[in-house]
Order: structure tokens, then C-alpha cells, then sequence
């Protein structure tokens, strides 16, 4: 057998320790972390995956989001621990929201989903908050979807792309499932509220999501959307 650094074993064999515990199809689950969103926009902001670094001075009021093309996503993936080293200053990372649609197949889908999860696993048995990013596709596959989350976290979903007459409806069916599986979960969203979301989504606008809050002059509170497109500040969700 070759002689693997520890890069490259970690890179080939994706070992998790033996207490990440492990959900159907061997899916790891993602714990609970105690997660700090009430300042969210205001003493808290996302950033893009891709403008994370390890040399960012406000690192620690950063939440680091991974909507973006796969091809981001897959070297980050195929690197876990230069990624680890480029993200370990900021307060908390999401899983990474592999793409997934309706005429994937089973397999894709497995994947998508595992991987998903596995980086988090990973990024959690090195020290780092984890939110999981949550996706789905048809109710078929709401088993492998919705695997490996604990109820009671923080999740991070998405609006992007699905905002249409064409989308809605599957992205609302999955949405709904979502939260009577997992109902007291707090979720932030990257996007515009659909109507028919709940109002305690703490909704974040992608031109928001790319962690330049310093062009804002002081802080801003933010904003959480009603069920009937109303809005008001602030509080806890």
C-alpha cells in the first residue's frame, strides 16, 4: 500500500473520528452547535465561501455560506484541510450546498447529500461551528435530503434561483417539510422571502451575503419578512 501524507490519506479515505455518529446510508450526522444569529446584519454577516480568508481581521463576526458553482465547492471539497486552515478564524461555516435537482438519480443525489454533510462532520471534529445547508429536490428523495440533521439547530437554505412560478411549488413542498421535521430549528436564508415562508426566517439579500458590511456606515439592523411580505425589526427568532 502507498505511503499517504496526512492531507492526502484524509484526502482519499475521508476519515471521520469514531464518535461522529452516522444516519441512513452512513450519511454523519451534523450536531448541534450553538449558534448566535440574533445579530445577524447587524454584529454578524455572511460571507461568500469564496471571499473567506485566512487573513481577514473581522473573521470573527463572519459566517462563512457556500452558494456558489460547484467547481468552488469542489476544490474546497477535495482540499478539506487547506480549507479548514483558510476558514478557522471565522465564527461559524456552513456545509456546502452541492447542486441537486429534480432528474438527478439516486446516486447523485446520495452524494450530493453526503458530501454535504461529511464536510461538516469534519469541519466540527476540528473545532469550527457548523451550520448545515439544507436543500432538497422531490419528495422521493426527502429520505436522503433531510438525513443527518438534529432538530433544534441553526440550518441555511436558499432562495436563489427558485423565486419563479416554474419553482415555487417544489421548493415550498420541501420547505414545509423541513420544518415539521425539524421544528425548532432557527434558519437563515439567502434570498428573497417566497410567500408562503415563515415569518421567523431571518432572510439576508445575496447583495448582502458577501461579507462587505464595512461599506455600510455603522451597523444595520436587520430585517425579518412576514408570511404576507410586511416587515419589522429586529428581536430573536
Amino acid at each position: 500500500m502507498p505511503t499517504y501524507n496526512n492531507s492526502e490519506y484524509i484526502n482519499l479515505m475521508r476519515p471521520l473520528p469514531h464518535y461522529v455518529k452516522r444516519d441512513l446510508f452512513d450519511i454523519p450526522f451534523i450536531e448541534i452547535d450553538d449558534i448566535d444569529v440574533t445579530g445577524l446584519n447587524n454584529t454578524k454577516w455572511l460571507i461568500n465561501m469564496k471571499n473567506a480568508k485566512a487573513t481577514d481581521i473581522n473573521a470573527n463576526k463572519k459566517i462563512v455560506h457556500s452558494f456558489c458553482y460547484d467547481d468552488v465547492l469542489l476544490r474546497a471539497y477535495n482540499n478539506p484541510i487547506k480549507y479548514l486552515h483558510r476558514v478557522s478564524g471565522y465564527y461559524a461555516v456552513s456545509t456546502f450546498d452541492f447542486s441537486m435537482h429534480d432528474e438527478m438519480d439516486f446516486r447523485h443525489i446520495l452524494a450530493a447529500t453526503y458530501d454535504n454533510r461529511w464536510i461538516g462532520a469534519f469541519m466540527q471534529s476540528n473545532g469550527k461551528r457548523v451550520i448545515p445547508t439544507v436543500g432538497w429536490v422531490t419528495e422521493q428523495y426527502d429520505y436522503i435530503c433531510f438525513a443527518g440533521l438534529r432538530n433544534g439547530g441553526t440550518f441555511m437554505i436558499s432562495t436563489l434561483g427558485v423565486n419563479n412560478q416554474e419553482c415555487e411549488p417544489g421548493f415550498l413542498r420541501g420547505y414545509y417539510k423541513m420544518r415539521s421535521l425539524f421544528p425548532d430549528s432557527k434558519i437563515i436564508c439567502v434570498g428573497d422571502m417566497i410567500r408562503g415562508m415563515d415569518k421567523d426566517i431571518l432572510f439576508v439579500p445575496y447583495k448582502d451575503s458577501f461579507g462587505n458590511w464595512e461599506q455600510y456606515p455603522g451597523f444595520w439592523q436587520m430585517r425579518l419578512i412576514t408570511a404576507d411580505g410586511s416587515s419589522y425589526c429586529g428581536g430573536d427568532v
